[in-house]
């Protein structure tokens, strides 16, 4: 289902849901937070230890749920339905810039960019017994015979999408690929593992442990230092690909557009004290992420400064398509 299509669909079937609240009350009961990808990726479980930690400082319960479709169009005409309140939170991501590209129904003020998290890389892994070696062997693979293989990663004008268009036009291997999109990058990795993929775009925390059984193979990582749980993967730099590292994998958490910034202020001071918790930074450390806290002002700059990057891609992306 198109962007479109899906919103109107939403818009169709959900109730607008209204509440009262000041910044001095919250939380006022439950926080409900939508996530725009389905359950067992990346996102998912950062923002369900999110979730955990938010209610033990809280002591209020945080809802979360899943509510994948169109790169996280499907969560934004939901939010877009909810009374601004402080009391209902979102997922987001870099995939979030490239859908908003190809969005007729929003755009960045469509929602409260409250607080950043962490930054994650992106990599490329194949199964192991892939005949695919090397990037370099990728390329030549896609050259010698285009659409002959496939990619998949989360969702259409996706972070992982545009990260795959640089790469593309980097290694001069434009549209030889197939790029097949899903409601995760888990399930992207999933597919990848079964053979019904030939490559998934992904990150550390998500194939470190088939690296480690000897399932998968991680043949490159969109960084300018190599990953120390995958000291044998080459930097595409490494590899003789000249493609941006600046755009990463961002996450995060909105809000509805209209919340005031002092709910998001309150909302952001516990995601920040919960992110700062033994758990939570360990959970950073083992997936190789980087720490990057950024409270609503910091963090809408930063969007901002990525929305560029995202609407030169999507332009990329439009265009081969």
């Amino acid at each position: 289902m198109n962007c479109k299509k899906l919103v109107g669909a939403v818009l169709g079937s959900t109730l607008l849901i209204s509440a009262s609240a000041t910044a001095q009350d919250w939380p006022n009961g439950d926080l409900r937070f939508i996530l725009h990808v389905s359950p067992g990726g990346a996102t998912d479980v950062l923002a369900r230890r999110l979730a955990d930690g938010m209610q033990q400082i809280t002591g209020t319960n945080v809802v979360v749920e899943n509510q994948p479709g169109g790169s996280g169009a499907r969560q934004l005409a939901l939010m877009s339905l909810i009374e601004p309140d402080g009391q209902t939170i979102g997922s987001v991501t870099a995939s979030h810039l490239g859908m908003l590209q190809q969005s007729e129904e929003f755009d960045l003020s469509s929602i409260e960019w409250s607080c950043g998290m962490v930054l994650d890389p992106y990599l490329l892994a194949v199964r192991a017994d892939s005949d695919i070696q090397s990037l370099e062997d990728m390329v030549a693979k896609a050259k010698a015979n285009p659409g002959g293989l496939t990619i998949g990663g989360f969702g259409e004008a996706s972070g992982g999408h545009v990260a795959w268009a640089m790469f593309e036009e980097a290694s001069g291997i434009v549209g030889d690929m197939n790029w097949v999109p899903y409601d995760s990058v888990g399930d992207a990795v999933v597919s990848a593992l079964g053979g019904h993929s030939d490559v998934a775009i992904a990150y550390v925390g998500l194939v470190k442990q088939y690296v480690e059984s000897g399932d998968m193979r991680v043949i490159g990582i969109q960084s300018d230092t190599r990953s120390e749980s995958l000291p044998d993967t080459p930097t595409y730099a490494e590899a003789g690909f000249d493609v941006d590292t600046t755009w990463q994998q961002f996450r995060g958490v909105i809000a509805p557009a209209g919340t005031s910034m002092e709910h998001q202020q309150a909302l952001c001071d516990v995601v920040e004290q919960t992110m700062q918790s033994d758990e939570l930074m360990q959970y950073v450390r083992d997936s190789e992420l980087t720490y990057g806290f950024m409270g609503p002002e910091p963090f809408k700059a930063f969007v901002e400064a990525q929305n560029e990057a995202a609407i030169y891609w999507g332009e990329r992306l439009e265009s081969i398509q």
